[in-house]
């Protein structure tokens, strides 16, 4: 094996995840940072790697963030004129909520 895999809690076939939800967060497990349980990728990221629409993102994140899976939270940088600008959300995996 040349190291590009992930995985998941077999558990995680017993949560009732709709197939949206589910490759949706195993997505975000994949790109989580292992030691933080941390990921920022941008819904527009995040459909294009899962081939769904962006609305589709933002339905499935906040199925998953209702039923415990994932909490997000707002991120934001200064712009030049010193104006709040969101960016990509950060995803935190929580435990499966099982």
């Amino acid at each position: 094996m040349n190291g590009n895999f992930f995985t998941m809690q077999n558990d995680i076939f017993k949560c009732g995840l709709s197939a949206y939800e589910f490759i949706v967060y195993a997505y975000l497990v994949m790109k989580a940072d292992r030691k933080t349980g941390t990921c920022y990728p941008s819904a527009a990221k995040i459909a294009a790697d899962c081939n769904i629409s962006i609305s589709q993102v933002r339905k499935v994140t906040a199925s998953l963030e209702e039923k415990g899976f994932i909490t997000k939270e707002m991120r934001y940088r200064k712009t030049a004129n010193d104006k709040n600008h969101q960016t990509s959300n950060l995803y935190h995996i929580e435990s499966l909520p099982i």
